[in-house]
């Protein structure tokens, strides 16, 4: 990649140094205020051959690459990717973003995720990685379990003129929140003239196509004509993918892996008696629609949901943004910024399964009642026309009450949309007065989100009742009546809603305070107020417990809190070539506490083409609104989990116990929040070294260090804590032993899944990158890059307070350590151009990695996934104002790698990680641009 940043009009063009990308300065700033001093720095300078700007990590202005190492992305790079949103563009190009240990907008299918799509720095999750715009906060949520992610794809790429990546901890920055990291989203300024894009992509198989419009107008010169007002629009509209369209994600069973993600709630349906007289299937083995299982006997029926799950979910997206900017005086501006950006997305998934081996909420109706008595019981008596008396007597001579394991058909697939609705505002004004730089600004940031259900969501008070009645034929067709009947039960409309806000204003100056010999000794401080609120609003049904696809039910929310800090940062010269960076912010959180974090940088370059840099440095994360205050409720985990004590084991009669409650199923969880969490503190060092022999050449390595205390996780995963019963057995809790199994403990009714704090983790590696162009006369010119981290340690603190090391496995932590942490990790580019022909081939590569051992053999089969290795291309012609360009994505049609985690960790999605693959395969697009400069 490229690191020129395009000179529009009088905005910053950044020194050859930085525009190769090697390194950024990294001290302490607010970050609230980025957008007018940049230009004020700009306007200071004159017609000064070196620029002085302000760019992510720091409030002092700089000519030179400082002690930290942020990576930058510019608009141009995006286009060559051929992406449409930030959730591709960030797997894709930013090598820092661990992208498989984030949620993704598939990630939707089954969970209450609202579709967002969010980032991790470091593999150390999204509540760890801080995102902003123009250095400001952004309002995260999005979902009902969540506070503190942002949805990246609410961020219009055309707005944006780069990206920087500060990979590198920076609470004394910008307060909580930045433990892994900064992503920097910095929108276009001082634009002039018309930018219009058209594109369209489809993948060779079918599926997920993208259509996109975009375009950003602009007027007025700030320097020459006081003012510039631009306009950003953008409209996407991308259709679906289900598991059915791809080889890979279509089913569930991987006889290879050992692994099964079937589920035993079927159609036709699975029956058992309480004595275990009977169990099995009265269709089997003409299963149809579900099927028969080569882990299973013949004579039961198996779901299998994959094919009716969205791998990519309808979406259509827009959005506006607004900037105006006015310069009262020579050196002061005045800046209004206004975006309103809207996320519309569809997601489907199988039928909701309905039988005793899901547990009602005690505030259900018909917790009490029998047949149910806590569960969602389906009983079916030998009254009943439907009653299999053949199959019944056959197994037990006899014809006892019939447990049913239904797949609701009758109601259909789920089916709902989520909207997210972000508007934000910005007002500043900021400029030079007495040799000081100084800027005002506040912020308004909200994210609301809807989620509303439009099929396939029955509710327990009403579907129960009907399939207990005698009247429903589990095992073939149903009269009209009886489907409108099962139609009537069904909730539609809205599910709930939530808002995130913030609302804040913030100051801060800067200054040479001395011109030394060896440089200025600058500093800069300042001071930062907002008000962070969350609030939910979930539907009376949905707070009941009583809609079977939420699993659980939902309580209201209405949390705020007030947030005070200060900062100061030191800029020392110690010789020509030494320098230091102190720095410090104080952050007050109301109801948590109050927090101080230093920070030392400093940097030594003895030669004109080397340059050492390190930092030592302290963070923390204020546990968020949801974190502290979600109401703890039940809900259930994935499928196809077993229990490690109940499920295969013989009992003491000598019977096998293959009880679907216990195998291959669904298990009741409580999730939830914890208001006795405490903050998260984090140490962070970096040291680095920088070689530039030629401007041609660039080699840089920068070690990492993080060690992250009293961590916040969301629970440890069900699929974990099954996998390793000794070590999380505490958070399993069980019923009385049963008679039907004498000798073993009792059914699972609960995994604890709520918030806490679980100790330390442990992350260290080093970052590479090494860029190269080569002038090969009248053929053109050759670019190179290859930008990758290497994880040498990846640890996280056990209960007992060992430690085990998750690198390159799958990790047991929900949303805490985060994901897969796969040992290297890069992205390579070779770029050529002749005059107005351009071509870009990448490469995207992931090692391998040990994947979670399959659950449907005795002793489990151990295995690794494979690595993942896909190319991309692209080439563009320019004909004057015009830029044509046809690519491909995956152009060599790599299916993803098999993972068992994938529909375990990412429940419903089966067979890979839709965290950082893409399920489409190749990929072709087309690209239109066309392009003027204006003013004036």
């Amino acid at each position: 990649m490229s690191y020129t940043i395009m000179n529009e009009s009088g905005a910053a063009r950044l020194p050859r140094a930085v525009a190769h990308a090697l390194t950024y300065t990294g001290a302490v700033a607010l970050g609230l205020a980025v957008s007018a001093p940049i230009e004020q720095a700009v306007a200071a300078q004159g017609d000064q051959s070196l620029e002085t700007v302000i760019v992510t990590g720091s409030r002092i202005r700089r000519t030179d690459e400082g002690a930290l190492p942020v990576q930058s992305i510019t608009q141009a790079q995006i286009q060559s990717q051929g992406v449409t949103t930030s959730e591709q563009f960030l797997q894709t190009v930013s090598i820092a973003v661990q992208g498989n240990s984030n949620t993704v907008s598939a990630s939707g299918s089954g969970v209450t995720s609202g579709g967002v799509s969010s980032v991790s720095l470091r593999g150390l999750g999204s509540q760890r990685t801080l995102v902003l715009i123009d250095g400001r906060r952004v309002a995260g949520g999005g979902t009902i379990t969540d506070s503190t992610s942002v949805d990246i794809n609410s961020i219009p790429l055309a707005a944006l003129e780069r990206v920087e990546v500060l990979k590198e901890g920076a609470s004394s920055v910008y307060g909580s929140d930045a433990i892994a990291g900064v992503i920097n989203f910095i929108l276009r300024k001082n634009f002039q003239g018309a930018d219009v894009n058209a594109y369209y992509g489809d993948s060779e198989r079918g599926g997920g196509d993208v259509t996109k419009v975009s375009a950003v107008l602009g007027y007025g010169d700030i320097k020459s004509d006081r003012f510039n007002v631009m306009l950003v629009g953008s409209w996407q509209k991308e259709k679906p993918l289900f598991g059915r369209d791809r080889s890979f994600s279509r089913s569930s069973i991987n006889v290879a892996a050992g692994n099964d993600g079937t589920s035993g709630n079927t159609f036709p349906a699975n029956v058992a008696s309480e004595d275990g007289t009977v169990d099995g299937n009265p269709n089997a083995p003409d299963c149809a629609p579900s099927v028969t299982d080569p882990f299973f006997s013949p004579g039961v029926c198996r779901y299998d949901p994959s094919p009716e799950v969205a791998l990519f979910p309808e979406a259509e997206r827009w959005s506006v943004y607004g900037t105006a900017r006015y310069a009262f005086t020579p050196n002061i501006t005045g800046y209004l910024e206004a975006s309103y950006s809207s996320n519309w997305m569809e997601f489907t998934i199988q039928p909701v399964p309905l039988s005793d081996q899901f547990v009602l909420p005690p505030n259900n109706p018909l917790f009490n009642l029998a047949p149910y008595n806590g569960f969602a019981t389906v009983l079916l008596t030998p009254t009943s026309p439907f009653y299999p008396t053949a199959f019944a007597t056959g197994q037990s001579g006899a014809t006892p009450d019939l447990l049913v394991r239904y797949r609701s058909v009758i109601t259909g697939n789920r089916r709902w949309t989520d909207q997210i609705n972000q508007p934000r505002f910005v007002l500043g004004i900021g400029g030079d007065s007495g040799g000081w730089n100084w800027d005002v600004a506040g912020l308004y940031s909200e994210t609301k989100l809807t989620e509303d259900f439009k099929n396939g969501g029955p509710a327990y008070s009403q579907i129960l009742p009907l399939l207990n009645s005698g009247q429903v034929n589990f095992f073939g067709d149903n009269t009209p009546d009886i489907l409108a009947a099962a139609d009537a039960t069904q909730f539609r409309g809205r599910a709930y809603s939530t808002t995130t806000k913030i609302e804040g204003v913030a100051g801060s100056v800067s200054k040479d305070l001395a011109k030394l010999n060896a440089g200025p000794l600058a500093l800069a401080f300042g001071l930062e107020y907002r008000k962070e609120s969350f609030n939910t609003d979930p539907s009376a049904a949905i707070q009941s417990g009583d809609i079977a696809s939420y699993g659980g039910n939902f309580f209201p929310i209405d949390r705020s809190r007030n947030v005070y800090a200060a900062f100061a940062e030191l800029n020392i010269p110690i010789v020509q070539t030494l320098e230091a960076n102190l720095a410090v912010r104080y952050d007050d959180y109301e109801g948590t506490g109050s927090k101080t974090v230093p920070k030392i940088s400093a940097r030594w370059k003895p030669l004109d083409w080397l340059l050492f840099r390190g930092s030592a440095g302290q963070g923390f994360r204020a546990p968020s609104l949801s974190e502290l205050w979600q109401p703890q409720v039940t809900g259930v985990s994935g499928s196809g989990l077993n229990d490690p004590e109940r499920c295969n084991v013989v009992d003491a009669n000598g019977v096998l116990n293959q009880d679907s409650r216990d195998c291959a199923t669904q298990f009741p969880i409580t999730i939830g929040g914890n208001p006795n969490l405490k903050p998260e503190e984090s140490d962070n060092y970096t040291l680095g070294v920088v070689f530039e022999p030629s401007a041609d050449y660039s080699f840089g390595f920068d070690g990492f260090y993080i060690k992250l205390k009293e961590t916040i996780i969301f629970g440890v995963n069900p699929t974990a804590i099954l996998t390793d019963i000794g070590r999380f057995g505490d958070l399993v809790t069980r019923g009385p032993p049963e008679v039907a199994t004498p000798g073993l403990p009792g059914r699972i009714i609960n995994i604890d899944q709520v918030n806490l704090n679980f100790g330390e983790t442990k992350v260290a590696g080093v970052d590479a990158d090494f860029r190269a162009r080569f002038d090969i006369g009248k053929a053109g010119a050759l670019t190179a890059s290859i930008v990758g981290t290497y994880f040498a340690k990846y640890e996280i603190q056990n209960p007992d307070g060992s430690f085990d090391s998750i690198l390159g496995e799958v990790s047991p932590i929900t949303n805490g350590a985060g994901g897969v942490i796969p040992r290297w990790h890069h992205y390579l580019t070779l770029g050529w151009n002749l005059g107005p022909w351009e071509a870009t081939i990448a490469q995207n590569y992931q090692t391998s990695y040990h994947d979670l051992p399959g659950n449907a053999t005795d002793p489990p089969i151990t295995r690794d996934v494979a690595s993942y290795l896909i190319h991309d291309a692209q080439v563009a012609y320019h004909l004057e104002n015009w830029r044509f360009a046809v690519g491909a994505r995956n152009f060599t049609d790599r299916d993803p790698p098999y993972t068992n985690a994938g529909g375990g960790l990412n429940f419903f999605q089966a067979g890979y990680d839709p965290g950082y693959a893409d399920p489409r395969g190749r990929f072709w697009y087309g690209q239109l641009s066309y392009s003027f400069a204006g003013g004036k």
